[in-house]
């Protein structure tokens, strides 16, 4: 089971968003309490944000824990953002594995446009997408 965040609102920096509050992304990752599958969400994660001022979203993606990566905690000390997508992946049998499959995508959602911001939308996904 991988775990989704969303945020929208004042400038914050990734790390006040993602991984200080005590029940943060991280926080889940490590120790979730509700997961029926899997001990730990390890298997990657990844960060999509926009930056002030620039309509493409900037994206971040491991293959390796949240919690083990030293440039992550780096970059979140000091990367501020108003609009934030991110995700901690526990792979099932099957799923494509490596950065690739981490999600926080910054790819064109259907239907959802670029919305009344100009900005194009950012996806969340885990492993493998049907195509037509």
């Amino acid at each position: 089971m991988c775990r989704h965040l969303a945020y929208l609102g004042e400038p914050a920096t990734l790390r006040t968003v993602l991984t200080d509050p005590p029940h943060s992304l991280q926080a889940q990752a490590w120790a979730p309490r509700r997961q029926r599958h899997g001990a730990v969400n390890a298997d990657g994660f990844g960060v999509g944000w926009y930056a002030d001022g620039d309509p493409v979203p900037a994206r971040y993606r491991r293959a390796r824990p949240i919690w083990s990566d030293p440039s992550f905690a780096d970059l979140a000390r000091v990367t501020r953002s108003r609009a934030v997508l991110a995700a901690v992946r526990s792979a099932t049998s099957g799923t494509e594995p490596g950065e690739a499959a981490a999600a926080a995508r910054a790819e064109p959602v259907a239907g959802a446009g670029a919305g009344a911001s100009g900005r194009a939308a950012g996806a969340s996904r885990n492993g493998r997408t049907a195509s037509r």
